[in-house]
């Protein structure tokens, strides 16, 4: 214990002859060591939640989180997702996905497993209905631009007396994620979905409907075809010509723009599309005669000779008689010949969106004389697909353009910029100022603590440096005000009053010199 005792005692006496700014360095140097373990203990003492799942559907949340405090597992919850332990998150994954019924808000299939004993053949119905809405509902939603979906069924009742029933219905309410939307080949997908998993639905008699109360199914099957399913609303035939004339005018502008540069030109395009889809069934008959059968009779022997007459009925039957010389025979031979005429059908099904007719204007900055025009014309032809067989026309002018609007939007424009750039630039030097400012104050507070640091080290100098018993009375006496030394003499003035002193007057400094020896001799 005093061993310990006088550790302590050493190491305090240490402590208090130890400087002023090494006690500082010390005590910031030992602080931030014990901020640095309290940090460490902190973090390491504390738990590393990761997330578990994250926006469920609140019934199989709650299910989840439930089932995690059954369990004892310490679970968080953070707006729309568990967290838990980062260490038990795969294996709490798994068993979550095992032991608890994820629905994503829609009952399927497993509505068929909690059938009673006693249930009515009608509520079997019902529950295979909601069954089978429910499986829909959870296709639909795994879809990337879907959060939500509700899927009704109106199925028809089959009968051994009726053959022929009344097809089905369906209607889906869609909720979309934010900034996403559907085409429409993905609608005709939902419809196929929903025509292919229920009995005697048609897609014609499928309604898909968004969160904004828009029919995404209409005009999609409308009794057309597959291939004009697409043209048959006006939007869309709109939105098809604008983007065929957009395409034209991009690809006859850019030739123009290499020639005469940027905003120098402009061309603008109008397409006059044929949107009527046309069915054409054709039958082509060949002029030559095909045979199809003949049939050959003959009787009697000889030798033919000449005598052949035909029959006047579409040559079909010729009769041959012979007379034979020799013998005085005859032979008859009759011969039977079908023909028929051949002939093709062919049916064509003209595709909707053709081209009609184009109108192209192109007008150029400036004059341009006969010559130029036809240059641009001719650059413009191959450029659009230009043909005289449609009617197509091309104007080409050259109009000095008015570029009054554009000079001030560029001139407010650079007003603008130079107003930005001057507060940027005066924004930057705001920061470098009081960069600067800050700098200055550090430097005078440095240079303010070393100079009141030198006069605390000239003041213990000056201590140090003790003043002989009656030396001051006798410097004052003869010497006056001008070797009058305070505490904040300098040491080297100190030497230099002694010595001059000592060389004046060598009596009294010997007399001194003699009472300090007397003294010390006492002491």
């Amino acid at each position: 214990m005093n061993k310990l005792s006088a550790i302590f005692k050493n190491l305090l006496s240490k402590w208090k002859e130890t400087s002023r700014n090494k006690k500082l360095a010390f005590s910031i140097f030992f602080i931030g060591i014990l901020v640095a373990l309290i940090y460490i203990g902190i973090f390491l003492g504390s738990t590393n939640y990761v997330v578990l799942f994250s926006n469920m559907d609140p019934a199989d949340s709650a299910a989840v989180y439930q089932k995690l405090k059954d369990d004892k597992v310490t679970a968080k919850v953070s707006g729309t997702s568990i967290l838990v332990p980062k260490g038990q998150v795969d294996q709490l994954r798994m068993q979550m996905l095992s032991e608890v019924t994820m629905t994503n808000g829609s009952t399927g299939f497993e509505l068929l497993d909690k059938s009673q004993l006693g249930t009515t053949d009608e509520e079997i119905k019902i529950n295979y209905q909601r069954a089978l809405q429910g499986e829909l509902e959870r296709t639909i939603k795994s879809f990337p631009q879907i959060d939500g979906a509700r899927v009704h069924l109106v199925i028809p009742e089959s009968t051994a007396f009726v053959r022929d029933t009344s097809a089905g219905s369906a209607s889906v309410t869609l909720k979309l994620k934010t900034g996403t939307k559907l085409d429409s080949e993905q609608v005709r997908a939902i419809i196929a979905l929903i025509s292919g998993s229920v009995t005697n639905i048609p897609k014609e008699n499928v309604q898909v409907i968004d969160d904004k109360m828009t029919l995404l199914s209409k005009g999609i099957y409308s009794g057309a075809s597959d291939s004009a399913n697409d043209l048959t609303s006006t939007d869309k035939q709109q939105e098809l010509k604008k983007s065929f004339e957009t395409e034209l005018e991009k690809k006859a502008k850019t030739m123009l723009e290499t020639i005469y540069g940027k905003d120098k030109v402009t061309v603008n395009v109008n397409a006059d599309l044929d949107f009527d889809a046309v069915e054409q069934a054709s039958t082509t008959y060949d002029p030559k005669s095909v045979v199809v059968s003949e049939h050959t009779v003959t009787s009697g022997n000889g030798t033919v000779t000449s005598n052949t007459s035909s029959s006047p009925v579409d040559n079909n039957m010729t009769n041959t008689t012979v007379a034979n010389s020799q013998t005085g025979g005859t032979v008859s031979a009759d011969i039977t010949k079908n023909y028929d005429v051949s002939k093709v059908e062919q049916k064509t099904i003209k595709a909707p969106g053709s081209v009609k007719r184009l109108t192209t204007s192109v007008a150029i900055d400036g004059k341009a004389d006969d010559v130029t025009k036809n240059s641009v014309k001719n650059l413009v032809i191959s450029a659009i697909g230009f043909s005289d067989l449609r009617g197509d026309v091309i104007n080409v002018e050259g109009i000095p353009f008015d570029t009054t609007i554009k000079d001030s939007a560029k001139k407010d424009l650079d007003a603008i910029n130079t107003a930005n750039a001057k507060a940027q630039k005066t924004k930057m030097f705001a920061y470098i100022g009081a960069g600067v400012a800050t700098l200055l104050v550090i430097v005078v507070g440095v240079l303010l603590f070393m100079r009141r640091r030198k006069n605390k080290d000239e003041e213990a100098i000056a201590g140090e440096i003790m003043m002989p018993k009656g030396l001051d009375v006798i410097l004052d006496q003869n010497f006056g005000e001008d070797l009058h030394l305070n505490v904040e003499s300098e040491k080297s003035h100190m030497e230099n009053q002694i010595k001059k002193y000592a060389k004046e007057k060598p009596e009294q400094v010997a007399d001194i010199i003699k009472t300090w020896l007397a003294e010390d001799e006492r002491g």
